[in-house]
């Protein structure tokens, strides 16, 4: 049988799951910035890392956050956001899914170059 407690994050992950990182419009529990979440009578502390530890869009996003856990949760709960700027965020947080959608794209020079002589040749 699942302890509220366990009904209570899968509640505070779903509100996170609507808040997307503006800049790469991925949301930030799949891009892998929510690094911890305590849980305590009518109180949650959730800290976030950002890709870059200057990233700008850092208090937006956290108060995005805060603003989307309180509204699913309502009123009992005081939420509170903390950004870590200490901390390092690396890809392999993110989900495999987002891995992949950004994974950089193979280039093959020698496929683009032969492709160039083909339609050269054709032209003559």
């Amino acid at each position: 049988m699942p302890h509220a407690k366990d009904g209570i994050e899968a509640e505070i992950l779903a509100a996170l799951r609507e808040v997307d990182d503006p800049e790469l419009g991925v949301n930030i529990v799949d891009l892998g910035l929510v690094i911890s979440c305590e849980i305590a009578p009518g109180d949650i502390s959730i800290r976030l890392i950002m890709t870059t530890p200057t990233c700008p869009l850092g208090r937006l996003i956290a108060e995005t956050a805060a603003a989307a856990v309180g509204k699913r949760l309502g009123p009992d709960y005081t939420v509170h956001v903390q950004v870590e700027r200490d901390a390092h965020w690396s890809p392999d947080l993110a989900s495999p899914e987002v891995r992949t959608r950004f994974a950089p794209s193979p280039f093959r020079p020698l496929s683009a170059a032969k492709a160039w002589l083909a339609r050269l040749a054709g032209a003559s």
